[in-house]
């Protein structure tokens, strides 16, 4: 058994179709605990993984953000001896670029997205290195991502351009996994699932 350790959903995310989604895709002997960021003092030493699926923002119209230094130097510490972190979808978005959990754990994080439309991802899978080819009606993420120093895996692209949408680097004894899918609605897509599935196996 796989002890998984989510923070899911904020203002623009809810929490039910991320929980959702990830309860479908996980494995039948994955265990996941659900925390809030306040919760986040726990051993992060009793997890295989750590899902991050919330931005950084306390609330949208406010400064306040729930990142502090002393979290970020435990998901630092947990990542290399050996723990394994997962960045999805808004778990980039409002994080300080020129933080350490940005620069130097992440290596990318969101920009921008325009209104919802069809985006097509494709890319090849890190676990069989087999194609990755799906569509969704989904807010299409442009992100940076410091491609020298990670691995790209995922592309996206929609009428308004394309963009980096999955990688993953080595961090230590650790492992650093970042996905831009999927928003909301769209992550209950069959397609999206089954990639998603996959990518949980593999880490």
């Amino acid at each position: 058994m796989r002890r998984i350790l989510a923070i899911l959903g904020d203002f623009y995310h809810p929490e039910v179709y991320l929980k959702e989604a990830l309860e479908k895709a996980k494995n039948k002997d994955d265990y996941i605990d659900y925390i809030i960021p306040e919760d986040f003092h726990i051993n992060l030493k009793n997890y295989h993984l750590i899902i991050l699926g919330r931005e950084n923002r306390i609330e949208p119209d406010k400064d306040k953000v729930w990142m502090r230094k002393d979290i970020e130097s435990n998901i630092q510490n947990y990542i290399l001896e050996g723990g394994k972190l997962l960045v999805w979808h808004s778990g980039l978005a409002s994080y300080d670029p020129e933080s350490l959990f940005v620069k130097d754990i992440l290596r990318g994080y969101f920009k921008y997205h325009p209104e919802k439309e069809k985006v097509e991802y494709y890319g090849k899978s890190p676990k069989y290195g087999k194609d990755i080819n799906f569509e969704l009606f989904d807010e299409h993420y442009f992100v940076y991502c410091d491609k020298e120093r990670t691995n790209v895996f995922l592309y996206s692209k929609s009428l308004n351009g394309e963009s980096i949408a999955g990688w993953y680097h080595y961090y230590g004894n650790g492992r650093v996994v970042c996905i831009t899918p999927a928003h909301n609605e769209a992550l209950l897509n069959k397609h999206f699932l089954e990639f998603f599935k996959e990518l949980i196996e593999w880490i």
